[in-house]
């Protein structure tokens, strides 16, 4: 059987490299790509990648990343994980494996026909479960079966020894045998992105069965039937709505701009073990008839007319417009799975453990109907608040037990603006288009600072009385919190990690200290040495 020679080096750089799932992100002085099929060549071409580029090297596995912390102008140097793309039961270990540079739907895919098994990460089909995963990785099953790096047993990760100038291989997990590596582990869980190495492969021990039915259902309304009474209660309304929903049910409400004309809600039910395909079905067309009900007594329902956007959870079809859509597990990852085109794009994030209060709800409601000088209304058709339902399995687990502390909230939004030109790769930023980015970005960042104003313009905890806000996600990084070029990476870092950033005895800074001291692993959110 013919076998692919072994990889040294790096390879040619051809203009895809360059470019980041989000256009906006580019890569213009790129020199090397270095993409390495196993564990040998990970470590060799890592060393020559550091040796050669230093801190110019960044690494990718989908190319997801929000923020220009890989495709940038100081980019020399990629290390592509693309190439180690095995999911499925490793022997020697043993365990479940998924490598870095796996997409979602082939970890989902893999694990449920081969095993029957699945994690419940994301909804977007082609994030790559090297930086998704170590970020803490959520999704749709999070409720029922917690963030992914609550299953995660071990990692292998590709380290750098300032010391020997050279790159080393690491095995870590909670059973370490040294307190650096099974503290490095805990860090991993939640914070590995692009800080303390290069990761090849996680490890589960025991992964959850994948459910056998799943049913999904969309709740709608038209723009011009909400006011702003009506648009309060529909939030106080939604807030209920998942603090009492069973486990086994995932929501994701899509506030879109007015320019969409309607506003909606997704639904995704699955069946808990043992139950029948009739119970199951029963069960989810009970919950739809009572959900229906409830958002009524305040808004009418109106038929879905056209896809509901939004990143995660894009759908190119109608789902459920009607009716309950029953379908099975597999078919509901195919509906829900998806990425959206590559277009430019804005997000910022917050974590919430309490119901909206009257002046979010109200700020929420005038930016969602505001519409930026510099644009048209219907360029503003894809912005939108998405807020997912949180809470259940995830909030089991304690704040300090990973590196993801936020483990009260019961909502987690992702703000989201999105536009499209006819620039060419690297050129969205100049003129003509430039007018357009910053009206898009302009619009994001007043709406998020004028929600989060009685707690300084951001959702930090400490300046929140009421316990309602509780930070912001790691994986939805956002450059305007704070950043290492501005002074103030520390105030996004508190927001991504709270107390599991400085202040407990086990931190994410001492971790770094440890395991890069040098600050190889660097970009603008990076954590710090000191």
């Amino acid at each position: 059987m013919p076998t692919s020679p072994p990889n040294t080096g790096p390879r040619p750089v051809v203009l895809s490299d360059r470019q980041g799932f989000d256009r906006r992100w580019f890569a213009p002085h790129l020199e090397a790509v270095y993409v390495p099929k196993n564990d040998s060549e990970s470590v060799t071409q890592i060393s020559e990648a550091i040796s050669r580029y230093g801190r110019d090297v960044k690494v990718v596995s989908g190319r997801h990343c929000y923020e220009n912390f890989i495709y940038n102008d100081t980019t020399r140097a990629i290390v592509d994980m693309s190439s180690m793309n095995r999911v499925g039961w490793d022997e020697r270990r043993p365990a479940f494996v998924v490598e870095a540079g796996c997409e979602n739907w082939s970890v989902y895919r893999t694990l449920l026909n081969g095993f029957n098994k699945t994690l419940p990460g994301g909804s977007c089909y082609s994030v790559g479960a090297g930086g998704h995963i170590t970020g803490g990785g959520y999704g749709l099953l999070s409720r029922m079966r917690g963030l992914v790096v609550d299953h995660l047993s071990a990692v292998d990760i590709v380290t750098w020894n300032a010391s020997a100038n050279s790159a080393e291989l690491h095995h870590v997990s909670a059973t370490s045998g040294s307190n650096d590596e099974r503290d490095l582990f805990w860090a991993l869980r939640g914070a590995g992105c692009g800080n303390f190495g290069v990761i090849l492969r996680y490890y589960f021990d025991e992964l959850p069965d994948a459910p056998e039915f799943a049913s999904i259902y969309t709740l709608s309304w038209d723009w011009t039937s909400v006011d702003t009474s009506s648009f309060a209660d529909l939030l106080a309304c939604y807030a209920e709505f998942v603090s009492d929903m069973p486990e086994t049910e995932f929501s994701l409400l899509k506030l879109t701009h007015v320019s969409a004309g309607q506003l909606g809600m997704i639904v995704q039910v699955v069946s808990p073990e043992g139950i029948s395909l009739l119970d199951h079905r029963a069960e989810a067309e009970q919950r739809y008839t009572e959900a229906r009900t409830r958002f009524e007594a305040i808004v009418g329902h109106s038929p879905l007319r056209s896809p509901l956007g939004g990143h995660p959870g894009w759908t190119t079809a109608l789902v459920g417009t009607e009716s309950v859509q029953h379908v099975t597990y597999l078919e509901a990852l195919q509906t829900l799975n998806g990425s959206g085109p590559n277009q430019f794009g804005k997000y910022k994030s917050a974590y919430m453990n309490k119901a909206f209060p009257p002046h979010q709800a109200a700020a929420i409601y005038r930016w969602l109907r505001t519409t930026p000088r510099g644009v048209t209304e219907s360029d503003m058709s894809q912005s939108l608040l998405q807020v997912d339902s949180y809470g259940g399995a995830i909030n089991r687990v304690a704040p300090g037990e990973t590196a993801v502390p936020q483990r009260d909230a019961i909502m987690k939004l992702q703000y989201q603006t999105y536009w499209l030109n006819a620039s060419r790769p690297g050129e969205g930023h100049l003129a003509p288009y430039d007018a357009q980015a910053d009206a898009h970005l302009r619009w994001i960042d007043e709406f998020y600072r004028d929600v989060y104003a009685e707690c300084g313009g951001t959702p930090d905890p400490t300046n929140d009385p009421s316990g309602t806000v509780a930070g912001a996600y790691y994986n939805y990084p956002d450059s305007v919190l704070g950043t290492h070029a501005q002074g103030n990476v520390d105030d996004a870092l508190w927001l991504y990690f709270l107390d599991n950033f400085r202040n407990n005895e086990r931190n994410l800074v001492a971790v770094k200290r440890r395991w890069d001291p040098a600050n190889i692993f660097h970009h603008g959110q990076s954590i710090p040495v000191e």
